[in-house]
């Protein structure tokens, strides 16, 4: 059996080291079991812990295991962070929906910002979008993850694919000089990057080198495909926070995957980019088709096209019906029909 919740039930405390990833999600969270996702590929994560949800159904914080465990970190300032069960999904992130404490320092302090974190699973605002992706408020559970405070000279977000066009190859970065809370609230202008494999991006100026941007792009692409190479089937983009400290060192604060992402046409078998029109759209079917739908539309455009002595494969991206017109466009046929 894989060890997941029933084998720690009853333990508060966690180290991020301890933490076995995915199969304790119940127990840590989503943002606390990508940590420690990370901390197995061998990236630089800060040290920390997690305060689990055991913790939090008893309904106290477990003051001597937390005080302990922020002893062994060596005190200090440290990041209090949210890790709720419905948080870090694979398709939903529900970003920013729960607090973050940065800079927290001493005992008190800590626990402080622990019941807060708790106490904003239940805010107007989460309740608003756990409603809005169905997760019922009764199953959602909150952990909190204790961190290490960087000290940062510049930080920031990373996507290895364009979360607004839906560009796959290319990476897009966000940055600030500091901690980067400007970067996730949105609070002021940040320097912003589109990474396309270029030599000598970012030379124009920034907060970033050149030598950084493609740091963070390398980054990014070795994590995609180290997670892709764990759980083989569709790539999962993905969503990373990272900071810079002061000696030039790259830390990694979270990766999730993008959940705002279109799904991308499966693969062709053929080389050379594709040509897909979207026939739904074409005919006012915005929706996704049923199953049942899907297939009997196959069939029939399938048919209809044949009639013009065209063969085009019809294919299911998203729910929606496309049509792969590569090969008919690379081949006019004269007297086909087609006028244009």
């Amino acid at each position: 059996m894989e060890k997941g919740t029933e084998e720690v039930a009853g333990v508060n405390v966690l180290q991020l080291t301890e933490i076995i990833g995915s199969a304790q999600r119940d127990l840590v969270g989503g943002k606390a079991a990508g940590l420690a996702g990370l901390i197995r590929l061998g990236e630089r994560v800060p040290d920390g812990f997690c305060v689990t949800t055991e913790a939090y159904g008893s309904g106290e914080v477990p003051r001597a295991q937390v005080l302990a465990a922020y002893e062994r970190l060596g005190g200090g300032p440290v990041a209090v962070r949210s890790s709720a069960t419905a948080e870090d999904l694979p398709y939903a992130s529900f970003a920013g929906q729960q607090d973050t404490y940065l800079g927290v320092t001493g005992g008190q302090a800590l626990i402080e910002a622990v019941e807060a974190c708790w106490a904003s699973l239940h805010t107007e605002r989460a309740r608003a979008c756990r409603e809005a992706h169905a997760s019922p408020h009764d199953r959602v559970r909150m952990a909190v993850v204790v961190q290490r405070m960087v000290d940062a000279e510049t930080a920031g977000v990373l996507f290895t694919a364009d979360p607004l066009t839906g560009r796959r190859g290319v990476c897009v970065v966000d940055a600030a000089p500091g901690l980067g809370t400007t970067v996730v609230d949105g609070a002021a202008a940040v320097d912003h990057y589109v990474l396309d494999g270029t030599e000598g991006e970012g030379a124009e100026g920034g907060c970033l080198t050149p030598a950084r941007l493609k740091e963070l792009r390398t980054t990014g692409e070795r994590i995609r495909d180290l997670l892709e190479a764990e759980e083989p089937g569709p790539v999962q983009e993905q969503d990373i926070e990272w900071a810079d400290d002061r000696d030039g060192r790259l830390w990694l604060l979270q990766a999730r995957p993008i959940t705002t992402l279109f799904p991308a046409p499966p693969p062709s078998g053929k080389p050379g980019a594709r040509l897909y029109v979207k026939f739904g759209h074409v005919q006012g079917m915005l929706r996704p088709a049923t199953p049942m739908g899907m297939s009997t539309l196959k069939s029939m455009l399938a048919g209809m096209l044949a009639a013009f002595g065209l063969t085009v494969e019809i294919v299911d991206i998203g729910g929606r019906l496309y049509g792969d017109l590569t090969d008919a466009c690379a081949t006019p046929r004269h007297g086909s029909g087609w006028s244009g």
